[in-house]
């Protein structure tokens, strides 16, 4: 999927010891953390925990549970596809994209089918989960 600009939201220092610190950074997805500090000059990550992406975070995090597919893509728009459609997109074929502004989960018979990432006038599939 294409990137954009990414965006730092909160770069907060928890502590401070010697010559090192620990950070807490709340940023848009695709930042590359480790760039980010290492551009604070002389600085390199010794450490690095995801604590949250879209949804999810990690204290709500359950080692016994698999969330399944629907439900962890379930923070993005949805397009229900026909069954020519479903065939198409499983088989990596695009579609005319319908005004879809970002990526967006292609659904077929309640299924995700794939990813969609509009790209001009089409939707490309770019993560195709089950072929039909």
């Amino acid at each position: 999927m294409t990137r954009g600009p990414v965006t730092v939201h909160r770069f907060e220092v928890l502590w401070r010891a010697g010559g090192h610190c620990g950070l807490e950074i709340e940023c848009s997805s695709g930042t590359s953390v480790r760039s980010l500090v290492a551009d604070l000059g002389h600085a390199y990550c010794e450490e690095l925990e995801r604590t949250a992406i879209s949804p999810f975070h990690l204290e709500d995090a359950d080692p016994e549970r698999v969330v399944p597919l629907a439900e962890a893509l379930a923070f993005l728009p949805e397009r229900e596809l026909g069954d020519d459609e479903a065939v198409a997109v499983a088989h990596g074929r695009r579609l005319r994209a319908a005004g879809e502004g970002d990526a967006v989960r292609l659904t077929h018979a309640g299924e995700v089918v794939a990813i969609g990432e509009p790209r001009g006038d089409e939707l490309h599939p770019a993560v195709v989960f089950a072929p039909r």
